[in-house]
């Protein structure tokens, strides 16, 4: 029996069962039967027990303390307990650490850009304003300098090849819905004057989260059974507070911020439940051109949606039809904006595979199997 290959697949704040390292690259490769998988990266709550896939945590602690810094140091020391032959890194910071282990383990490097970090400091303000630009600067050192030692590069957005021409071998894996397929029949939102609304994912200010609930509070006068629940990563602990202050008079938005990643089952589950998706992002230059996941799985799902109006957005979701596009600073059309999408039926079309990971899946073993 041929020996299985061993890979390790990295991030710092992503935890262990991360969607995109676990459930789309690491279980692509599980399916092939070649692969010994070791996933590292931040504590979870809840460490999964799969088999054929070693789970490793490196960092427990918030993304500003200290001890990131030193994060690359138990990085290697278990790359030389693994002896990997390929090394997906799936953030800058690992890059020097991954670059020096090819030098000294001879294996394959690939970088899974996920996010453009450049851009992110630049415009999503996540960073205070005085340490953004050694911030940038400290992301463009460890790209660059580690760029010609990278072997390929796997990129989550398709506006990356226009963003970053330089990168090299690059192979646009877009971070499509793993969920299953939704079948439902079309049909009209189910409680148009009770709704359960959910935003979920990474709670920040440049995602249009606080204008959200700005939005929900004007169509809570006209609904009163209506209800927001927010759930998700919250980095920032001031802009945690600022919601929990924004959402102390209205009863009927819920929230559940936590300051470490959030598992990917809880997201799912309330994905679920909901009547509606809420994906409020602002149109920033970090985000305007890529496509959300939660619109890729909201779909999938077949919720209705409320999005930022965005052409890319709403080309996608028209095929259906999936919702409709909302300006969520206009809080006085909010009666008829809302009289317009309960009477919209949803999902005329069903999803496909446009929507789905099992395409990318295919191209991402084929594209192993080159290296």
């Amino acid at each position: 029996m041929r020996k299985k290959i061993p890979v390790a697949i990295a991030s710092v704040l992503k935890p262990v069962d991360d969607s995109r390292m676990l459930h789309k690259l690491g279980f692509s490769m599980r399916e092939t039967n070649k692969y010994h998988l070791n996933i590292i990266g931040f504590s979870s709550k809840k460490t999964p027990k799969i088999k054929n896939i070693r789970f490793i945590e490196i960092f427990s602690k918030s993304r500003m303390h200290p001890a990131r810094i030193l994060v690359s140091f138990p990085f290697l020391f278990h790359l030389f307990r693994i002896k990997p032959l390929l090394l997906i890194v799936t953030t800058f910071e690992l890059l020097p650490a991954g670059m020096l282990g090819k030098w000294l383990l001879g294996y394959r490097l690939i970088y899974d850009v996920q996010e453009n970090y450049r851009k992110n400091i630049r415009y999503n303000h996540s960073l205070p304003a005085l340490i953004r630009p050694m911030a940038e600067a400290l992301v463009w050192i460890a790209e660059t300098t580690t760029r010609p030692f990278v072997d390929a590069h796997l990129l989550a957005e398709a506006c990356y090849l226009r963003e970053m021409p330089e990168l090299k071998r690059a192979l646009v894996l877009e971070n499509k819905a793993v969920q299953p397929l939704g079948q439902v029949p079309p049909f009209k939102l189910a409680r148009p004057t009770a709704p359960k609304l959910l935003i979920t994912g990474t709670i920040t200010e440049a995602y249009g989260t606080l204008d959200a609930v700005r939005w929900f509070s004007k169509l809570a006068e006209l609904l009163p059974g209506a209800r927001l629940e927010i759930l998700g990563h919250c980095p920032l602990r001031g802009f945690a507070e600022q919601l929990r202050h924004e959402a102390s008079s209205h009863p009927q938005i819920h929230l559940h911020l936590s300051a470490n990643p959030v598992p990917g089952s809880w997201i799912e589950q309330r994905i679920q439940d909901a009547d509606v998706l809420l994906l409020p992002y602002r149109l920033l230059p970090s985000i305007a051109a890529k496509i959300p996941t939660k619109l890729y799985e909201g779909i999938a799902q077949q919720k209705p949606l409320l999005i930022s109006c965005n052409p890319v957005w709403k080309a996608l979701m028209d095929s259906y039809p999936a919702g409709m596009e909302v300006d969520f600073l206009d809080r006085l059309d909010i009666a008829e904006t809302w009289q317009r999408f309960t009477s919209m039926e949803f999902y005329q079309q069903p999803p496909g595979n446009e929507v789905s990971w099992e395409e990318e899946k295919k191209r991402f073993l084929a594209f192993l199997d080159t290296l």
